[in-house]
């Protein structure tokens, strides 16, 4: 009888030792099939901001500036512009910080998406922002609100006194 429950025992100690072997085995596995995706997701440049000014049945600046989170900023200039065609730049890390900055302290998430007018010729400024794993457009059309304004001119300042390099003459930022 004594053998008997040493048997049953020690087999049930094997069992738990090793269920908890092969749980770290497939947790190991997992966890090593996992790094590689994401240090290659984390490596891919993704959206920060961008604006973008639309027409009006006037000369309105047409043109969007897209903003990454690498520094990689893409300018393409539509109509109305001084420079029309595709250009990028770099900005810093500190002005990528600012942005991300901004976008919190000007509260861009708390916003409404849509700022709308009944006038057909008014042009729209299209915003879009993406932090902590939330993404928001605004469109804004008439009458926004202080922080969204603060938020358009503030993009629009960053590219002030960039070097923008020219690298097509394309002007469709619709796929961007």
């Amino acid at each position: 009888m004594k053998k008997l429950l040493f048997i049953i025992g020690f087999c049930s100690i094997g069992a738990v030792v090793l269920n908890s072997c092969k749980s770290n085995k497939l947790t190991t596995t997992a966890g090593a099939q996992t790094a590689p995706k994401e240090s290659i997701m984390q490596t891919e440049p993704q959206l920060l901001a961008s604006i973008e000014r639309t027409a009006c049945y006037g000369r309105c600046p047409m043109y969007k500036a897209t903003f990454l989170d690498n520094g990689e900023v893409i300018y393409v200039g539509k109509r109305f512009v001084d420079k029309e065609g595709t250009y990028k730049t770099l900005i810093s890390q500190e002005e990528v910080l600012e942005i991300k900055k901004k976008i919190t302290e000007l509260d861009y998430f708390g916003l409404d998406s849509l700022y709308p007018t009944p006038i057909s010729d008014f042009p729209s400024c299209i915003t879009e922002a993406s932090l902590n794993g939330k993404r928001k457009k605004v469109i804004d059309r008439r009458s926004p609100p202080e922080n969204l304004m603060a938020f358009e001119r503030f993009l629009d300042g960053m590219l002030e006194g960039k070097e923008l390099e020219k690298i097509s003459d394309e002007t469709n930022y619709e796929e961007r």
